[in-house]
């Protein structure tokens, strides 16, 4: 039987996970780690952002470094100044948990950072804040090596003889750490070069904060990607600053976001010239004049603290486009006893993350069989056969999304005693779900045309979703 266990991430989704292991009970020890000094991962805004990118950035073994302020070490995120969500906040809701009535369907991502600081005020008590993982191997159990994230060790980076590395064991290693870390720049016929006659005006998303830092460059910019950030900045760009700005986009987007006639659609891209400051496109157009290129083009899977595994016949990592040998996107079958905790592009997560944390609670508890191994491993090769081994391998988009979480409440339902139970969506809500997009696009064109933020009280009235199935 599993007594303790590890969660790794101190944001949202390894908060609901903690949350859903203490609710399961039956467990003697439920730690969190964090590297951060508070909860909230990465909803925690910092105005620094990490412009130590690798040029292409394709290693999904690379290992991202904090930056030392007067006050702390800051890992930059995703998160930018004017980041909102584009999820309507009751999709983002934890069981008995619910934002502000007030709140705009879609907030700012400074009510979120609330929210979730709030949820987790509670669960402050089992998490070891400032505190890095640095090594996570299996033995007879798993051995998890920390870090205090001080001055003598660099930001947890190094070893430090004043003060030493912890390592304990954890009958289980849950893995929250998000997918939003380690950018993806991929390699492009002449980036290189691009990058060493113009440096500094090759950029990632990750580094991106304001609109107001592209205003002054000089000549055209040119965003690659077209899924929430590539839009996102576009538009903010083009509202901003009443400037053209050029997006390529390799195919349509699968998300909501705002729409300019200054943002301009370019097809992919075929190659750099640095000579002459140009990109060409696979359609034979050519944009001159480029003064910065903004990489729009997601994260690699990346998991430094597992070099032992990664380095192994059976890795979880290999080319960053996904993560080896999970069961429903979740469950280590090679590894038993590791998971991770809401992985999958275009799900809802925080919701995913309450479920999944109780279904893996059960699972530790006894509560929930498993398959046997030829049988997990039979359908993640099914998938792979299906999907093949590239980012979309782990995507669930609506109605995927819903099909994966009823099948995990099915399972815990079965296994209920009368505990914990994750929130299910209404029928209300799962509306939401299906008119995100169509919702995103009417709150953006209401905020143009009076400066206001619509509620859900006012979508609602606005009849605008559509409620067919």
């Amino acid at each position: 039987m599993c007594k303790s266990v590890c969660v790794i991430g101190g944001g949202a989704c390894g908060l609901a996970t903690v949350r859903a292991f203490l609710e399961e009970g039956g467990f003697e020890k439920v730690v969190g780690f964090e590297q951060r000094a508070s909860v909230g991962g990465i909803w925690n805004y910092s105005e620094r952002a990490d412009q130590n990118l690798n040029i292409p950035s394709v290693d999904p073994l690379a290992v991202v470094n904090p930056i030392k302020t007067a006050q702390c070490y800051v890992w930059p995120n995703a998160v930018y100044d004017a980041l909102e969500t584009n999820t309507p906040y009751p999709l983002m809701e934890f069981r008995d948990h619910k934002f502000p009535e007030t709140t705009p369907l879609f907030p700012h991502r400074s009510a979120v950072l609330d929210y979730v600081s709030r949820y987790g005020e509670d669960l402050r008590q089992h998490y070891r804040f400032n505190t890095r993982v640095v090594d996570v191997r299996r033995r007879h159990k798993w051995l998890v090596r920390s870090r205090a994230v001080c001055d003598a060790t660099e930001g947890g980076l190094k070893e430090s003889d004043a003060v030493p590395d912890t390592t304990e064991e954890y009958d289980a290693v849950m893995v929250a750490t998000g997918v939003y870390d380690l950018p993806l720049i991929p390699e492009l016929t002449g980036l290189r070069e691009w990058h060493e006659k113009f440096p500094n005006t090759i950029l990632h998303s990750k580094t991106f904060r304001s609109p107001r830092e592209l205003a002054g460059i000089e000549g055209n910019i040119l965003v690659i990607g077209n899924s929430a950030s590539g839009i996102d900045i576009c538009y903010q760009f083009a509202r901003c600053t009443r400037r053209k700005i050029y997006k390529s986009a390799r195919s349509a987007s699968r998300v909501p976001g705002g729409t300019s006639d200054l943002v301009i659609e370019m097809p992919d891209i075929s190659h750099l010239e640095p000579q002459t400051a140009s990109v060409y496109f696979v359609d034979g157009r050519r944009l001159d004049n480029v003064g910065c290129i903004v990489f729009a083009t997601g994260f690699l899977r990346s998991l430094p603290f597992f070099a032992e595994i990664n380095t192994s016949d059976k890795p979880l990592i290999t080319d960053g486009n996904r993560i080896h040998g999970l069961y429903r996107h979740c469950w280590s079958y090679e590894y038993p006893g590791l998971a991770f905790i809401a992985i999958s592009r275009y799900v809802l997560p925080f919701h995913v993350a309450e479920i999944q944390g109780t279904w893996l609670a059960k699972i530790l508890q006894k509560k929930i069989a498993l398959p046997a191994y030829v049988e997990m491993a039979s359908q993640e090769r099914q998938l792979l056969s299906s999907r093949g081994s590239r980012p979309s391998f782990h995507d669930l988009l609506y109605p995927d999304d819903i099909e994966y979480m009823n099948l995990l409440m099915e399972d815990i339902r079965m296994a209920s005693d009368g505990g914990f139970l994750p929130k299910e969506w209404t029928e209300m809500e799962i509306a939401l779900r299906r008119n995100t997009k169509l919702l995103k696009a009417r709150c953006l064109q209401h905020f143009e045309r009076t400066g206001h933020h619509l509620t859900l009280r006012d979508a609602l009235s606005m009849d605008i979703m559509e409620t067919r199935q």
